[in-house]
């Protein structure tokens, strides 16, 4: 019995260790992944809350006292004091509220005199100093908090003989903008993969193993027909999933944001989702066609599937850049990346700064790599060693 469990022992063994591609995939690189997405999950939360070091703050300030002119000079942050006239406080409120510039600092006229003659005990109004800053932009809020915690220090010193009133110009749509664009491009993009992930290994690997893939390609379809069949049977049962999961993370967002009973959370139009739609179709056909190629090039369902966990790894970092990026960047360099511009793009649509041009980039650039795809799926089918390899 002893010499039966040992040489069961080393036949299983020889059998992991001498298949290299088993080793990898089951062993190693799991563990490889692992400590690849923590770490940058970790960096993408750290950049999700912080502002770029070497970021300069535009603080726009309107009757700026020597006093407060003295301590903010003296201390080291990186900021770009701009004075500013009466006149433009109603233009400067629009371009924080717009997300375009950080923070407006109003003093009244002759700060410094009306502070050195107030006295507490008068019960007068004391000289207040206001602030406008948007917690929807993640430099305005910072250099909100930045300028009040001076300005809280100089007004303790003073016995407070002037007030800080602070106004945030942060809409509902906004915060609720800003928390989707976060989160739901990562859902968005995990979602659609999963959907893809259930049936692609199966769709081809899964014929090998049985056997039947050899006797389907005897017909006289053409190979790439027969790829472009496959990937789009595929990615119809993989865009239902998606569609599925979409609709049930739209309908409870508005509670897990939690905006209060009282407050509209309609805040996205038909236009919106139309065009999420059009991204989850060519995001499904890019994972279904990727998917089929490896499921293609996989021995066996199981080899394929631990195939697809890389791929499910830069699919949920990709998905978690819209946390790095704080929204849809401009340049259109990003948006030939696969994956990470459908993600990119979404984040664009919930915050409320979809760019047309942006997604139609997209678009033919997916578009390209699905054809891409294809023929290489295609030059496969057309390989014995691939298609007979079990």
């Amino acid at each position: 019995m002893k010499n039966n469990i040992i040489t069961i022992f080393k036949k299983e063994c020889t059998r992991i260790f001498m298949d290299r591609r088993l080793f990898l995939t089951a062993v190693v690189m799991p563990g490889v992944m692992i400590y690849v997405m923590y770490t940058l999950v970790g960096n993408f939360t750290s950049n999700m809350i912080s502002v770029a070091e070497d970021y300069k703050y535009q603080i726009h300030v309107v009757n700026m006292p020597e006093s407060v002119n003295t301590i903010v000079s003296q201390v080291p942050l990186n900021i770009n004091v701009i004075p500013a006239s009466e006149a433009d406080i109603e233009s400067l409120i629009q371009r924080i509220s717009d997300r375009n510039t950080d923070l407006l600092m109003v003093f009244p006229p002759d700060f410094d005199e009306l502070v050195a003659a107030f006295d507490i005990t008068s019960g007068e109004t004391a000289p207040t100093v206001t602030l406008w800053g948007n917690q929807a932009r993640s430099e305005s809020s910072s250099a909100y908090y930045m300028m009040s915690d001076i300005l809280e220090k100089y007004h303790y010193s003073l016995t407070h003989r002037f007030s800080i009133e602070g106004v945030d110009l942060a809409t509902d749509a906004d915060i609720f903008g800003a928390f989707m664009g976060a989160l739901v491009a990562m859902l968005f993009i995990l979602f659609i993969f999963s959907g893809c992930q259930a049936i692609a290994p199966e769709s081809i690997a899964g014929e090998k193993e049985r056997g039947t893939l050899g006797t389907i390609l005897v017909t006289p379809t053409k190979r790439r027909d027969m790829a472009f069949g496959k990937i789009l049977s595929i990615s119809l049962f993989g865009l239902m999933s998606a569609v599925v999961s979409m609709i049930a993370i739209m309908l409870s967002m508005p509670n897990m944001v939690n905006l209060g009973s009282d407050t509209n959370t309609n805040f996205y139009e038909i236009s919106d989702f139309l065009l999420l739609g059009v991204i989850a179709v060519f995001t499904t056909l890019l994972f279904v066609a990727i998917l089929s190629v490896l499921s293609a090039y996989a021995k066996s369902v199981k080899e394929a599937t631990a195939l697809t966990m890389p791929v499910m790894i830069v699919t949920m970092l990709c998905g978690m850049a819209g946390m790095l990026t704080g929204g849809g960047p401009d340049e259109i360099i990003y948006y030939l990346i696969p994956v990470f511009n459908s993600a990119q793009c979404v984040t664009a649509i919930m915050q409320f700064e979809a760019s047309v041009g942006n997604i139609a980039v997209t678009i033919a650039a997916n578009t390209l790599y699905v054809l891409i795809c294809v023929a290489l799926l295609a030059k496969m089918f057309n390989s014995e060693k691939i298609v007979f390899d079990k």
